[in-house]
């Protein structure tokens, strides 16, 4: 008599074997069941019988109860950063998740079975975490999380995803701290004239603050997109960092792929470098590894990020009079300006290339309530 593949008969009782994933280490993982028929059956209703506790005992099984109760949370990571990140998840957000998962919820929730975890867990692990980390990276923890247990309901390791539901977002909405990574008009003004010398760096900082360019996109400019006739930038790149190498990768979210306006100025800035870049260009010859990148080294490699903050570091601290910011805080000086100078928040958003302008104005929101006052202080002084 023939079953169905995954029964086996073993005398008078039957083995029934089913595969139900893959545990850490890719290995297929089975369960097994035995079933004993009652006896004086004849052999269509052997056969009905075994094949009926079988189909059961499959249904069981891949309904996952078992595994939820045995697989570690560490187990699915695996999973996830081995199978699902490499093929759905950009090179440099696997990496950086990778990297948050290993720092921040691999201690907490590594040996945790997942039956174990639980809506009211990851909470309070997102508020634990907030009280040590700044909320940005709170969210970001919370997105992985999000991220690997969808990953597990979709395999269907699990039936639901206990990250929703969480109040951390609720939280942070609540309370939107002020930004202080910032520099005043007063501060701008006096960075631009501290820059007018030219040198690749000054250049770069000067874009930066004339454009709220992230320095990612700025230093992965190339000159193709970059229009001096008709006054035009097109960001359709940003230079990405993963495992010692730089690369050029597409931008942060769709809306990061932009085209903005630049003026006289800037125009003409970046007419000064490209000259001078070319004359570096004619010196190192076919050494040169960029010949595309707006912002490189001096012999033609990528313009190094990390290089970048620390040059800025040490101007400022050559320059006391302006307060310490970091390389992104001139975007946000540029913002700031812009919503400072009463600038259409939905321009605004899209110059920044967010997402939407709910995003820019929950960023900004007391230097849009700043503005608030000052008009109604306006209006109060019209109307006395």
């Amino acid at each position: 008599m023939r079953f169905k593949s995954g029964i086996r008969q073993r005398g008078d009782s039957f083995q029934f074997i089913v595969s139900v994933g893959f545990d850490g280490n890719g290995k297929q993982v089975r369960k097994y069941d035995s079933f004993k028929p009652s006896k004086g059956l004849n052999e269509r209703q052997l056969k009905k019988a075994v094949e009926t506790a079988y189909d059961e005992f499959v249904a069981r099984a891949r309904n996952n109860q078992s595994l939820r109760e045995t697989m570690r949370f560490s187990e699915l990571a695996d999973l996830y950063f081995s199978q699902y990140a490499p093929n759905r998840l950009k090179e440099i957000t696997a990496y950086t998740y990778e990297g948050s998962y290993r720092k921040n919820i691999k201690p907490v929730f590594g040996n945790t079975r997942l039956k174990d975890i639980s809506t009211t867990s990851i909470t309070e692990f997102l508020l634990i975490l907030g009280e040590t980390k700044k909320s940005q990276t709170v969210r970001k923890n919370k997105n992985i999380m999000h991220s690997i247990l969808k990953y597990a309901v979709s395999q269907k390791i699990i039936p639901e995803n206990p990250c929703v539901g969480t109040v951390w977002d609720r939280d942070v909405d609540a309370n939107v701290s002020k930004i202080t990574n910032v520099l005043t008009s007063e501060e701008a003004k006096m960075l631009m004239q501290l820059t007018e010398k030219y040198t690749p760096f000054h250049t770069v900082i000067r874009l930066l603050l004339l454009t709220g360019l992230r320095s990612g996109e700025a230093l992965g400019l190339t000159w193709d997109n970059v229009d001096l006739k008709n006054k035009t930038i097109f960001i359709d790149k940003t230079l990405t960092y993963v495992k010692g190498k730089y690369f050029l990768s597409t931008p942060k979210t769709k809306a990061s792929i932009r085209k903005i306006v630049i003026d006289d100025q800037t125009v003409e800035m970046l007419r000064r470098h490209r000259a001078e870049q070319d004359k570096l260009k004619a010196i190192v010859g076919a050494a040169w590894q960029q010949p595309d990148c707006v912002f490189t080294s001096a012999t033609g490699h990528f313009y190094d990020r990390s290089l970048l903050n620390t040059q800025f570091r040490k101007f400022l601290k050559k320059h006391p009079e302006i307060h310490k910011v970091t390389v992104h805080g001139l975007r946000h000086t540029n913002a700031s300006l812009l919503i400072l100078a009463e600038e259409n928040l939905d321009a605004i958003s899209k110059h920044l290339g967010h997402a939407s302008a709910d995003i820019t104005s929950r960023v900004y929101s007391h230097m849009l309530a700043e503005v608030q006052v000052r008009i109604t202080k306006t209006i109060s002084g019209v109307l006395r």
